[in-house]
């Protein structure tokens, strides 16, 4: 029986795949077979080929690596003693240090293997005479492939290294790899229109509301090519899907490269990592900073409310409705099939069985939800002034959300190592939190004084119907920190109170109830439980002041049990 002989393939780069390596090195190891007698393994389990895997990194030897395929299957008996690995040379197996590759050569010997260098038909065996001599060669091999390797590094990265003190002093371009929606035309970066609309379509997308698994299929849906690496010939994507998916949507989200900065990094170790602040002005401007805000405020808000699943028309209470009996959070849920099926909203709790709660039709729900619109400051969702101001509140939100990011990276990093700059660090972050904090609220505050005056016009103007518009809806509800109780009383008459959890000294154990919503015979009532509640009935012509202050005297506004929980309010 003949012996078993592997081949084992590598090439570090791209550019050697266009080549003819492959092909050299496997003709190679097929003539030594017939030269030799030897039975070369050519299933699919036994061909190990790394493609584009660096020996000097390290990176074939990982578990994702061919060779370290090979090393494993050694280990573990299943390729026997007496087995032949054949290489086109030693600086295959490894280009790392002469300590490591030594090593790997000594442990592949000590198991019975035989290592044959194709180029010099050199066989390296525990078995052989002059085994002495061969080590003392395959050293100054590795030595040679080593060396060959480290400055090949050090003059890509001293190249790299004097392109990063160009690109941040004269703002000089790195070259052909830029951003993929630019291009570098006559030494200069350009846009690439069509892909610049897109980016800003995925931007537009999500301040409307939108997640990225609806917008990755939206594109997909729409045939937009998904952008890719175009090292190849054949502009082949990086991307191997070639459709977008919710990591590709993120990134762009993600990348400041689109307000114009360069980030430079640079390897420690052999991480990745920032190399001093980025260069602003070194890309054309895609995205304006409100914009990019604007989308990181509408992420977070997203991420607040625990929001994933997306249907086709937007769910207007996702992360709004509670049950008010056990607290849990209400679903939309589907009875029956179409036409006799109707939506439900439901208690999450009593859809397992353990609450009691009922469910309520969804067009019950959708006519409390007018009603609850009606009665805050929602005047932004339909023109004017108001729209600016709430565009305004997005951009400052987006602003804190990333220096709380900071500000909480900075206590991390000073809690764990202590320095005066640190210190200054933490500091300036907790000024401008504060800063950004207050600028918040006074935008509120301006948007509190847009009122809903006549119920009328705003129920004909408000967009309830589209996916963006009562994602709208939803969003202001939200930022306004406003969560609502829902308890059915029997299939056509259900209730909601509404809580007001923006304040601070608001708490799981003390709740601002604002109002209750009653919903009986196909109509939907406001009950104020709170004096600016009454004031908006009277704004809005359905009481009078005298009526209003009676009804408030009578029925004694102020904080009272509640469910458990002291709470502003009337006792219901």
């Amino acid at each position: 029986m003949k012996p078993k002989a592997y081949s084992y393939i590598r090439f570090s780069s791209p550019e050697q795949a266009k080549g003819d390596s492959y092909r050299r090195q496997r003709t190679a190891a097929l003539e030594y077979c017939a030269e030799n007698g030897l039975e070369l393994a050519d299933t699919k389990e036994y061909r190990f080929f790394d493609s584009g895997r660096s020996a000097y990194k390290g990176k074939h030897v990982s578990d994702e690596g061919e060779f370290g395929r090979f090393l494993a299957l050694v280990n573990d008996g299943v390729i026997k003693s007496g087995s032949v690995l054949l290489v086109e040379s030693l600086d295959r197996l490894s280009r790392d240090k002469v300590n490591i590759a030594l090593g790997q050569l000594l442990n592949l010997l000590g198991a019975g293997i035989k290592v044959v260098t194709l180029s010099d038909k050199r066989t390296y065996s525990n078995d052989s005479p002059d085994l002495a001599t061969e080590l003392i060669i395959s050293i100054a091999v590795m030595m040679r492939a080593h060396n060959e390797s480290s400055e090949k590094g050090n003059r890509v990265a001293k190249a790299w290294r004097n392109k990063r003190e160009l690109a941040r002093s004269e703002k000089t371009p790195l070259g052909a790899a830029c951003p993929y929606w630019l291009k570098l035309a006559d030494g200069v970066y350009e846009q690439v229109p069509e892909r610049v609309e897109v980016v800003r379509r995925i931007f537009d997308m999500t301040i409307q509301g939108y997640g990225q698994a609806m917008i990755s299929r939206r594109l997909n849906h729409d045939n937009v090519p998904v952008f890719g690496s175009t090292r190849s010939s054949k502009e082949k994507p990086r991307n191997k899907s070639g459709l977008w998916g919710t990591s590709s949507v993120e990134k762009i989200l993600n990348n400041r490269a689109l307000l114009g900065e360069y980030q430079p990094t640079h390897l420690v170790g052999r991480v990745r990592e920032n190399d001093g602040d980025p260069v602003e002005g070194f890309y054309p401007e895609i995205i304006t900073p409100d914009l990019f805000l604007q989308a990181k405020a509408a992420r977070e808000q997203r991420k607040t409310a625990g929001a994933t699943k997306q249907s086709k028309n937007f769910n207007v209470w996702q992360g709004l409705a509670k049950c008010y009996l056990c607290g849990d959070a209400m679903h939309l849920i589907n009875k029956g099939r179409p036409p006799k099926g109707y939506t439900y909203l439901q208690c999450y709790s009593a859809k397992k069985g353990i609450c009691r709660s009922g469910s309520i039709r969804i067009e019950q729900t959708e006519a409390i939800f007018k009603e609850i619109l009606a009665n805050v400051d929602s005047m932004s969702l339909v023109h004017g002034k108001s729209a600016d101001i709430r565009k305004s509140l997005e951009v400052v939100e987006g602003k804190l959300a990333v220096i709380a990011g900071n500000l909480e990276g900075a206590i991390e990093a000073q809690t764990a190592f202590p320095t005066i700059a640190g210190a200054k660090v933490l500091y300036k972050f907790e000024q401008d939190h504060a800063q950004c904090s207050a600028e918040r609220d006074e935008l509120r505050q301006q948007l509190a004084s847009h009122r809903v005056i006549s119920r009328e016009d705003f129920f004909r103007q408000i967009d309830l119907v589209t996916y963006e518009g009562r994602a709208a809806a939803n969003s202001l509800l939200k930022r306004l920190g406003l969560q609502v109780l829902f308890r059915r009383h029997n299939p056509s008459h259900c209730q909601c109170w509404v809580l007001d959890k923006s304040d601070e000294a608001v708490t799981d154990e003390v709740q601002q109830m604002l109002f209750s919503v009653l919903y009986e015979d196909g109509h939907a009532t406001t009950q104020p439980l709170d004096p600016d509640i009454y004031g908006r009935q009277v704004e809005q012509g359905l009481t009078t002041t005298e009526a209003a202050l009676r009804e408030q005297e009578e029925e004694g506004i102020g904080w009272q049990w509640f469910g458990g929980k002291l709470s502003q309010g009337r006792k219901i």
